[in-house]
């Protein structure tokens, strides 16, 4: 048996619940894309409906699916509401996930 099969890579239900619940923010397709667009950078929702590619009340309803969740956090300037990624931890996840997929 190789050592990474004998220790257990994530010790506590705290932390596996805190995974779990990143994990269902970001399994759905259009949230995935817009933490890909977001990256390190803050952008506007107009930006984001241009290159996610869906409708105005869609993306809002995942924008604030991952808000609500602490994934993503905001603020306003002037009448622009510009977004930026709150939890770090959804870029690494990405980072794996572009290195395991792409």
């Amino acid at each position: 048996m190789s050592n990474l099969a004998m220790d257990k890579l994530i010790e506590s239900d705290e932390e596996i619940n805190k995974a779990a619940d990143l994990l269902k923010v970001l399994s759905h397709p259009i949230r995935l894309k817009i933490i890909c667009q977001l990256g390190h950078d803050e952008k506007t929702v107009q930006q984001l409906l241009d290159s996610v590619g869906s409708t105005q009340s869609n993306v809002s309803q995942h924008l604030a699916i991952m808000r609500n969740n602490g994934v993503l956090q905001y603020r306003k300037n002037a009448t622009q509401v510009l977004y930026s990624v709150a939890e770090k931890a959804s870029i690494d996840v990405v980072h794996l996930l572009k290195k395991i997929y792409c």
